[in-house]
């Protein structure tokens, strides 16, 4: 995917999980099986994970550069990110708890509205990259560590579809 296109597939995906989890009544939102988040509980992880990347991609270019290096290789296709994902979940990793949303508190639209204007945010952001700095500049991920921009993005697709998933297969 070209910068456009992974700018159309965030804006696109996230918009369809919150119109999904916006539609939900206060009682779907609460609804979860043994050791599952709830609906509310899966997006407040989703805004927790994209907050660290927009704010990353705030950073002047240099220093990911300084802290965490360059990609020599370039990026992995969507699908073998993908795949490294589910084996690194099957193989036991979980969430840091930073990224472990709380109990179900405070309005879902306002969790979402803040969701959303974030997803806005990161896709401005992703505008001032350059193809190749996407695929050469990279930033950690706490379970697949250092990761290239470009992976970054491919994973926040995945991630909120999976997410999305999680939250339709409750109800």
């Amino acid at each position: 995917m070209n910068r456009s296109e992974l700018i159309k597939r965030i804006k696109d995906d996230h918009a369809a999980f919150i119109q999904f989890i916006g539609g939900l009544s206060d009682e779907q939102l609460r609804v979860s099986n043994p050791n599952k988040w709830n609906a509310y509980q899966q997006a407040e992880h989703i805004y927790l994970c994209l907050r660290p990347i927009q704010l990353a991609l705030r950073l002047p270019n240099w220093f990911p550069r300084l802290m965490f290096g360059k990609s020599k290789s370039g990026s992995r296709s969507y699908e073998l990110l993908v795949s490294a994902y589910r084996s690194t979940l099957q193989s036991g990793g979980k969430a840091p708890s930073s990224y472990v949303p709380k109990r179900h508190k405070g309005s879902i639209h306002d969790l979402l509205a803040k969701l959303e204007s974030l997803v806005h945010q990161l896709c401005q952001q992703i505008e001032h990259y350059e193809e190749s700095q996407l695929d050469t500049i990279r930033l950690p991920h706490p379970l697949l560590g250092k990761l290239t921009i470009r992976e970054l993005l491919f994973f926040s697709i995945y991630h909120v579809g999976h997410h999305h998933q999680q939250a339709s297969d409750q109800l």
